[in-house]
């Protein structure tokens, strides 16, 4: 196999500048995956139980959907379907486990 052939198979790549390995490393859609988030994350509105879990979870990290009920003083069911709901908006991530934690 050539030199050609190994840059095109991308066995390797060709660098020609700085700007060329933070395109390779991906850098810079992190940053803008995190700036998209934090545009998001201000537009979202929250109701009142939504706001609860919100908070309960940002001050506590993560936490298993039994214990934020629990926290909360809010039924298992209602905290299940309000974690979901915030899941679909972007606010909250569920993680294995039963364990929610807000989207940073």
């Amino acid at each position: 196999m050539g030199r050609n052939d190994l840059i095109k198979y991308r066995k390797v790549h060709l660098l020609t500048s700085a700007a060329g390995l933070v395109s390779l490393l991906r850098w810079g859609i992190e940053a803008e995956k995190r700036e998209k988030r934090c545009k998001k994350q201000l537009l979202v509105e929250l109701d009142g139980t939504e706001r609860s879990i919100y908070s309960y979870l940002r001050l506590n990290g993560k936490e298993l959907l039994g214990t934020v009920a629990l926290e909360s003083n809010l039924p298992i069911f209602k905290v299940w379907s309000t974690s979901l709901k915030m899941g679909i908006k972007g606010v909250v991530r569920p993680l294995p486990g039963k364990l929610f934690e807000v989207v940073d």
